[in-house]
């Protein structure tokens, strides 16, 4: 069998290709370029070398741009706040580079250094909680196209990150600083100095209980569920419960304020059709606990999720995964709350 791996310059797929190495499969190298002067290619270059495989650079630089960093920029433009590692999931390594990969190289697979699992549930082939349930990544994988799950391979779905570590170490040499980020092209600076890059700060009001208490300098620099960086002594704690992009405020409550019974989703990707379901939990931020889901109601291209009980700091922008024991059923791009 001929599987290609994504080679980030990371421990995780370095050691996710040893182990394929291992294996006696034939094994080439991918590493996509995303921007400019990306160091990553080099320590992927090494990793291909000391493995002896073949190598190939695929420049997505412009559709990375397109795609993923004007959208990271424009949500947060409109007061939401994306996750552009699942976008970067479903259009680029799961999208752009598996087609790539399986049009030029011949490759029956796509490996990554995923924390995750392949397995069958209700008769069907859904991705799973891996070995390592303190690193799953499944959450970052619920927008992928269900299609091309049968062409996917994860080497790490057995294996815990700290046994991990210790092979980068004795096989490459590579110590656990030397990991790629999980927002790459923040290239290790913070959210707000990467947008201030981008938008223009447009001071604007902070209202609490109806009153200006303060103002900000752009919503596109907070978001929902925010306690911290407010700078306003109120003398209590309160939290961001609203960002409005119509009047650019910034709207202040309780953590109370901050309950909801349910949420509306656009764009739902399903792994699982939904009348398959039995007993659904949602999960609406990376390592938040997941809530037993009530009902789920379509209407045209917009989905409403009601909850078992009352959620706290939904986010427009985020993603909402859905699970079944340890099997993910799909998720969707979380715009408003109920």
């Amino acid at each position: 069998m001929k599987i290609a791996i994504c080679l980030s310059g990371g421990i995780d797929s370095a050691v996710s290709a040893y182990l394929l190495k291992k294996q006696g499969v034939s094994l080439v190298g991918i590493t996509f370029k995303l921007f400019e002067k990306q160091k990553e290619i080099e320590k992927a270059k090494f990793i291909a070398q000391t493995l002896d495989i073949p190598h190939h650079i695929i420049d997505l630089t412009q559709k990375f741009q397109e795609q993923i960093i004007s959208y990271f920029i424009n949500t947060y433009a409109q007061g939401k706040t994306p996750n552009p590692c699942a976008l970067c999931n479903a259009k680029i390594k799961f999208g752009e580079v598996l087609d790539w990969t399986l049009k030029n190289l011949g490759a029956e697979k796509l490996a990554t250094g995923h924390y995750v699992d392949l397995g069958e549930y209700q008769g069907e082939l859904l991705l799973k909680k891996p070995k390592d349930t303190k690193k799953d990544q499944s959450y970052f994988l619920s927008l992928i196209n269900k299609q091309v799950l049968p062409f996917l391979n994860f080497p790490l779905s057995g294996y815990l990150k700290e046994e991990v570590k210790i092979m980068a170490k004795e096989i490459f040499g590579i110590e656990t600083s030397q990991e790629s980020q999980d927002v790459c092209f923040l290239k290790r600076t913070s959210v707000k100095e990467f947008l201030s890059m981008f938008l223009q700060p447009k001071k604007g009001p902070v209202v609490y209980k109806e009153k200006v208490v303060g103002t900000h300098e752009g919503i596109f620099f907070y978001t929902i569920g925010q306690r911290k960086g407010l700078r306003l002594p109120l003398g209590k704690p309160l939290y961001i419960t609203c960002l409005d992009p119509q009047t650019n405020t910034i709207f202040l409550g309780e953590k109370k304020d901050l309950a909801v019974k349910g949420l509306v989703l656009e764009s739902l990707n399903l792994h699982l059709p939904i009348e398959k379901w039995t007993s659904p939990e949602a999960q609406i931020r990376y390592r938040a606990p997941r809530v037993k889901v009530k009902d789920i109601i379509t209407e045209g291209k917009k989905t409403k999720v009601l909850f078992e009980e009352v959620v706290f700091g939904v986010t427009p922008g985020q993603v909402c995964a859905f699970y079944e024991k340890e099997f993910l059923l799909g998720g969707g791009i979380i715009v408003d709350k109920l």
